[in-house]
């Protein structure tokens, strides 16, 4: 199994060069890189000595509770927005989909933020993908997302930081143009 992951990663990362740094894709570099990923991965596992801490005993209150996450399609009548964003090294970048209450694809964008903190992120996801939704004529929206914080400053339970006070001003602003809106907290 390691071997054909390690095949998966250097294709991979074989076809990010060839998008994003325009380099041309080498079959014999591709094979030897996944040859050098599946050796290293099996010397790493071959002396990790596996740990495994002693089980604490756990009342049945003090266990974590267990989320089942999975897409719901929104109410009839409307279409539901999801989104996201990410930082690593290389910058943020976000992305939103909406579906309509069929779970079918309406629209989705995704984008690169550079340095940003994943708050800007999220909020400039949020709005971008509520600011279409407006634009292709939708009048009842759901908005699902798994940053709570962010959900609680559009909704005024929480101090806005000053990071993102002009992404929720013109997020609350678009949510006016909306006949309903719905908007809720989802597990990653």
């Amino acid at each position: 199994m390691g071997r054909v992951v390690a095949l998966l990663w250097s294709i991979w990362k074989t076809r990010n060069s060839r998008v994003f740094r325009n380099e041309m894709p080498n079959l014999g570099i591709t094979l030897i890189g996944a040859k050098k990923a599946s050796a290293k991965w099996s010397i790493r596992h071959r002396f990790t000595q596996t740990f495994h801490p002693p089980k604490p005993n756990l009342s049945a209150s003090s266990r974590k509770k267990t989320h089942w996450v999975a897409w719901r399609k929104p109410r009839g009548g409307f279409i539901k927005v999801n989104f996201d964003g990410s930082k690593s090294l290389q910058g943020a970048a976000v992305g939103f989909i909406i579906r309509n209450w069929e779970g079918k694809f309406i629209q989705a964008s995704t984008f690169k933020l550079g340095a940003s903190s994943v708050l800007v992120a999220e909020a400039t996801a949020m709005r971008n993908g509520i600011k279409v939704a407006i634009q292709a004529g939708f009048a009842n929206v759901h908005i699902e997302e798994d940053n709570n914080f962010l959900i609680q400053a559009v909704l005024g339970r929480v101090q806005i930081p000053w990071e993102i006070q002009v992404f929720v001003q013109d997020i609350t602003t678009y949510l006016y143009r909306f006949d309903h809106v719905i908007i809720n907290h989802t597990f990653r």
